[in-house]
């Protein structure tokens, strides 16, 4: 036997990764599958951003460098937060990753006891949860409503906040929901932080969709409203806006030049430094005009992308799906679906071992992909905890307009495919 630590057990896992090893199974079965799972844009970062990586490399800058970040890189990105949330921030609070997910780490390590308590969105991204639960802190999921647009307000975050609560996470716009805070939003639960929370309460505020926005929306942070910049860990990154996922670019905001050492410092344990040429890359994305141009015809894309796929989801008996005013996801209500192939039926049918490890729409979600060739994530996948009962599936429009058509097409058949999904619970392989 292996001796692993026991806290391994609490470690989480993001399933749109995960989900690979299935559809490697159903592609080598002979099935061209459709893949709506991974929140990755399908375009390819710019020309000018690749040049600059290139010449860096040749010309010897692949050494190690700061662990906080290349100075020119964090004066482009404090430059940057100074004209997007009329904030003025010294590069010193900024600490640049290797990606967007280790200051997720960073802030729970940094500030978060056993016992303590944080407060995350669910549907969320997976990895607040998991670690929350990994350090031994007390999950407090703030759940988003489809009626409210999968936003929430003051009163929502009032009931839940307490002495207790060290950390609350926001991420607007949201994966995987779409939904997006108002300034009035904001405003109002600044409100509630001032007037309820511990005053060493930190906010983690997960800006990486900052760009990705439709319908005329405009970007609004937290960090801007008064008296938040010294609660505030402003996170973004280079993966979504510049279409960087595979470069792993990320940073920091940090309230204090204090806490950004910190921050600095775990670099220094756990990555010692995010490669030179790839700040040099990220320095050009941000400073180069010509990205503008090219980040909001991507984001064009995505708007036509998003109103194809909802109108096209909401034709389908049984599904509803609001309209997201941002990011690259859709998330359908699929309840109806459901209880009309006979699912919550069959997950009753189930051992208490087995249901413990899927769920209704997990069920749905394998049977899409296992017999319709349509890859997409289940509820779950967005934080477990008091999920039950919440029948939702989820959608990236990262990919092309005939695949996305294509996919919906296979959801309709499954949903409708009731002889189809009594033969693949019967069989009881790939529930989970």
């Amino acid at each position: 036997m292996i001796s692993f630590a026991d806290r391994i057990q609490t470690l989480g896992t993001e399933n749109a990764f995960k989900l690979g090893d299935d559809i490697a199974r159903c592609e080598q079965a002979g099935t061209k599958v459709i893949r709506l799972n991974l929140g990755e844009p399908d375009f390819d970062s710019a020309e000018n951003i690749n040049k600059v990586a290139i010449e860096n490399i040749k010309n010897g800058n692949t050494h190690y460098t700061n662990p906080q970040g290349i100075l020119p890189l964090r004066e482009s990105i404090a430059r940057q937060i100074c004209q997007t949330r009329g904030v003025r921030v010294n590069p010193n609070q900024i600490v640049v990753t290797t990606g967007g997910k280790p200051s997720i780490a960073y802030t729970m390590m940094a500030y978060v006891n056993p016992g303590d308590e944080v407060i995350y969105p669910s549907p969320g991204f997976p990895i607040y949860e998991s670690w929350v639960t990994f350090l031994g802190a007390v999950p407090v999921p703030l759940h988003l409503e489809e009626d409210k647009g999968f936003r929430f307000d003051a009163a929502d975050l009032e009931k839940l906040i307490s002495p207790k609560t060290k950390v609350f996470i926001l991420n607007s716009p949201s994966n995987p929901t779409g939904g997006v805070l108002s300034r009035a939003d904001l405003e109002g639960i600044a409100r509630v932080v001032k007037g309820k929370a511990n005053p060493n309460i930190r906010i983690y505020s997960d800006e990486i969709y900052e760009y990705i926005l439709f319908d005329g929306h405009q970007h609004q942070s937290i960090l801007s409203i008064p008296g938040m910049a010294g609660h505030t860990i402003l996170a973004s990154g280079h993966s979504k806006t510049y279409a960087m996922t595979g470069w792993r670019l990320g940073y920091s905001v940090l309230p204090t030049v204090e806490e950004a050492m910190v921050f600095r410092q775990m670099n220094i344990n756990i990555i010692s430094c995010t490669p030179p040429f790839i700040q040099e890359a990220g320095r050009a994305a941000i400073d180069n005009k010509e990205n503008q141009k090219i980040v909001q015809a991507m984001v064009k894309q995505f708007e036509n992308r998003r109103d194809m796929v909802v109108e096209g989801l909401n034709q389908i008996e049984g599904i509803h799906c609001n309209k997201p005013d941002g990011a690259f996801y859709v998330f359908p209500n699929i309840s109806m679906v459901c209880e009309a192939l006979g699912v919550l039926a069959a997950y009753e049918q189930l051992s208490d071992e087995k249901k413990q490890r899927t769920s209704p729409s997990t069920l749905f979600q394998m049977f899409a992909l296992y017999h319709h060739g349509v890859a997409t994530l289940d509820r779950r996948s967005f934080g477990s905890i008091g999920s039950e009962g919440k029948h939702y599936l989820r959608l990236s429009t990262a990919t092309d307009m005939e695949s996305l058509k294509e996919g919906i097409r296979r959801i309709e058949m499954a949903s409708k495919d009731v002889e189809g999904f009594h033969i693949y619970i019967n069989k009881g392989k790939y529930l989970f």
